[in-house]
């Protein structure tokens, strides 16, 4: 294969599709789109989503208030609409009785006003509901023309015109936010791109040929394909697991796509630059930098975490077990050699309008990183390719894997900078 070209193909692709799908979703702004803010479990909450997902020109998203990007969205809402002089609470509430029994005004929006609804068309507020449903008034709201905007509070007899000066900051609130949910077909290409940058890691690869080569010397080429499938299937539990929980942390603070693009970006602009300064015998990196002050050469990975790996790899037994555990923890060791991808993708699975669609694409992307582990395992087993010629590819390859790889990571970085931040 031309890796030239490969690399050339990736970063005009990765540099069109972004804006190809931009204009696919310009198109997309006259359809209905409704966001409810509350907790799950809500029987308002609830009511209001069966409602609309009978309605299958409505696309719905549940803003959990858990959540603490959405909570923040909720109460600049909700301290608009106090600012105009609107008061979102119950008539009969008393604030000095809250107040003093301990709440702070934030819990007292967040028991009081929520589920909170809003309803855009053409990308133009309709309708806010707080803390009501019925189903009369909400087939006024679709039915209603699309220049007027009502606010409903509580019941149908409360509803009022909506100031147009109101109406104006929400809609610029909402597109200064972006609302960056995405559906599965708007994702599902960067996620097949950033798994297949993870796949051809050199780290990972050389790491299973180094393990099928001890297997091949210890137990013969018949136990390859159980100690080989093993070893892939706890890269992909680890992997999947690892990324469950750092995705729903990237779901709960926001603030961590600023460090994933950065380190994105880094990782982009370092494999670019060694594989320029390659050709005149230097390498850009912190381990070169303190080598170089130091005079001194030190390893891709540090001797301890080396000899660990080493040790985990010839400590197996002859059950394919061992080759799991083992897996395991390769996949720990190496977390920070293939963390770059990764975490750009987990930051696409983030924005998924359901979770649903999210475990799917995390299951797809493991799935693509443990491919070329499985293809290595039965050439290895049933075409008797020799583990000496794989390592001598890898080895000849490596430098134009790492740029395609940096080309990658660096161009999925800016799409998460104007299309997710």
């Amino acid at each position: 294969m031309n890796y030239r070209k490969l690399c050339v193909f990736l970063f005009l692709a990765l540099i069109s599709f972004p804006q190809f799908l931009h204009l696919n979703m310009a198109g997309a702004e006259s359809s209905i789109r409704v966001y409810i803010y509350g907790f799950p479990g809500s029987r308002i909450l609830e009511n209001m989503k069966n409602y609309f997902n009978e309605k299958p020109e409505v696309n719905v998203t549940l803003c959990d208030l858990n959540n603490s990007r959405y909570l923040s969205e909720f109460l600049d809402i909700i301290d608009l609409l106090m600012r105009e002089g609107i008061n979102v609470l119950p008539p009969y509430f008393c604030a000095p009785c809250a107040l003093k029994h301990g709440l702070n005004w934030r819990d007292i929006y967040v028991e009081y006003s929520s589920p909170l609804l809003l309803l855009f068309q053409g990308g133009r507020l309709k309708a806010i509901v707080i803390s009501a449903f019925d189903q009369t008034l909400f087939d006024r709201i679709l039915n209603q023309p699309e220049d007027t905007a009502i606010l409903s509070l509580r019941n149908e007899s409360s509803i009022i015109k909506l100031n147009e000066d109101v109406r104006t900051q929400i809609e610029n609130l909402f597109r200064e936010k972006g609302k960056p949910h995405k559906n599965i077909f708007q994702v599902l290409p960067l996620i097949i791109i950033a798994a297949c940058t993870d796949a051809i890691n050199p780290c990972e690869l050389f790491v299973l040929i180094v393990f099928l080569s001890l297997v091949i010397m210890k137990l013969g080429k018949r136990a390859v394909l159980k100690f080989g499938i093993a070893f892939s299937l706890a890269i992909f539990i680890a992997y999947f697991l690892m990324g469950l929980g750092v995705w729903r942390l990237i779901g709960y603070i926001r603030e961590a796509r600023i460090f994933i693009v950065i380190l994105g970006l880094s990782l982009g602009l370092r494999s670019i630059l060694n594989f320029t300064l390659g050709f005149f015998g230097f390498s850009v990196g912190l381990r070169e930098a303190i080598g170089g002050l130091l005079n001194k050469r030190f390893k891709r990975i540090p001797k301890f975490l080396s000899e660990k790996v080493t040790q985990r790899l010839r400590g197996f037994s002859d059950r394919p077990f061992s080759a799991f555990l083992a897996g395991v923890a390769i996949s720990i060791f190496l977390l920070p050699c293939t963390s770059g991808p990764y975490l750009i993708a987990l930051s696409l699975i983030a924005e998924m309008e359901t979770q649903m669609w999210g475990l799917l694409l995390l299951t797809l992307y493991n799935g693509i990183v443990i491919a070329p582990f499985i293809a290595i395992t039965l050439s290895i087993y049933l075409l008797k390719i020799k583990t000496s010629e794989l390592k001598k590819w890898g080895s000849n390859e490596q430098r134009w894997l790492n740029l395609a790889g940096g080309l990658t990571v660096m161009a999925l970085s800016v799409y998460l900078i104007f299309y997710t931040l």
